[in-house]
């Protein structure tokens, strides 16, 4: 099999959750064999693979819109399906800005869309409206993803629209196990403290503002430390990290931690705490459970079906940083549930998230012939 994958980027160092996504897929489905070309932006690092063979397309106009993207890509991947031998898929990885331009030169061939999240913008939401009607497979990472997406383009909501997760290699994790002492003493944390860990971009959208919010409420458990690691994105979250870190003796944050290195972080954790409004799955909480920490969190979409509330995680509405500070406060104190919530995560992550059974799903889905009528 053979499939063009239609890239923003596909760095083996980035700690995004879309691209760690398409790194993990694409990375999978070459391991079974697929031999897999990637088109991505000039200029952007590019995974390394046996299967993986690179092309780039090149922005023509510098402005940052995406129809602009859209028109570049149509054009180089016009050129690049000319080169090489038949191909079975084209593959997008994200629907604004490289989707339109895989559908408009994809000359018959078969569309495969990936969906993280719908984003909730005019035009945007004009291009979900007509490009999944184009696609032969939709996979999303999540029920609420697939809920959003066939609430706004009915049509697609066929056996062809289907959900795979994120998976979740937990033996990264427990391979870091040894190192949990090191990293705790490296960070200045006791052996008496709880250490709550924070991961993700700093944004509004991950929720940083309750983050801070929530922590000042638990401003009397001085037994409590928090590590942010985040990269600042959005100036005026930063500047509240920035402000709480610089204020509180407690908070420690790191700005960016090398992807290889991140599993040493999560298992020095004792609690995760991820307050975001909106997540396509939320990788980082899978990851946290893997590890075996408790989860404090949000009944966002794309978290709530990674979760299980109360089992595995405590969360609270959206914005509720009352809720937050008061779940923080619980797990903080209570070792005993702090232990309990930690192993049925591992549990859940085991029994539904191992990456063997989801790619076995979807290399299903990706061999099975056109439906009669499809789109593209």
């Amino acid at each position: 099999m053979r499939i063009v994958a239609v890239q923003t980027g596909l760095s083996p160092k980035s700690v995004l959750g879309g691209t760690i996504t398409d790194r993990e897929f694409l990375t999978r489905i070459a391991d079974r064999g697929v031999d897999v070309h990637l088109l991505v932006e000039h200029g952007e690092p590019v995974v390394e693979h046996p299967n993986f063979t690179p092309h780039t397309w090149r922005r023509r106009l510098r402005k940052k819109l995406p129809y602009i993207g859209n028109m570049d890509v149509a054009l180089d991947l016009r050129l690049l399906l000319k080169r090489l031998p038949p191909v079975d898929w084209i593959r997008f990885n994200s629907p604004y800005s490289v989707g339109v331009g895989a559908v408009t030169s994809s000359a018959g061939h078969r569309i495969w869309g990936s969906y993280l999240h719908l984003e909730d913008r005019p035009f945007w939401r004009l291009v979900d409206r007509w490009l999944p009607t184009r696609c032969d497979l939709i996979t999303c990472l999540s029920p609420d993803t697939r809920d959003d997406l066939v609430r706004v383009c009915p049509r697609v909501d066929h056996d062809r629209t289907i959900i795979v997760p994120m998976g979740i290699d937990a033996a990264r994790f427990d391979r870091a196990r040894p190192r949990r002492a090191a990293v705790r003493a490296r960070l200045g944390i006791g052996p008496d403290e709880v250490l709550v860990l924070y991961v993700g971009v700093l944004s509004r959208r991950k929720g940083v503002s309750d983050l801070v919010a929530a922590w000042r409420k638990i401003a009397d458990m001085p037994g409590a430390r928090l590590l942010i690691i985040g990269k600042p994105v959005e100036e005026q979250q930063a500047a509240l990290v920035n402000e709480l870190a610089a204020a509180d003796a407690r908070v420690t944050h790191l700005a960016g931690v090398p992807y290889e290195e991140m599993p040493d972080y999560f298992v020095a954790g004792d609690v995760f705490f991820f307050p975001s409004h909106l997540e396509g799955y939320g990788i980082v909480v899978g990851e946290a459970m893997a590890t075996g920490m408790p989860v404090v969190t949000t009944r966002a979409k794309g978290i709530r079906g990674v979760i299980a509330e109360g089992e595995t995680a405590l969360a609270g509405a959206v914005g509720d940083v009352d809720a937050h500070a008061e779940h923080l406060r619980r797990v903080i104190q209570d070792a005993v549930l702090r232990r309990r919530l930690g192993e049925a995560g591992r549990r859940r992550i085991a029994s539904r998230f191992a990456w063997d059974g989801i790619i076995d799903r979807l290399m299903t889905a990706l061999e099975q012939p056109m439906r009669t009528g499809s789109a593209a």
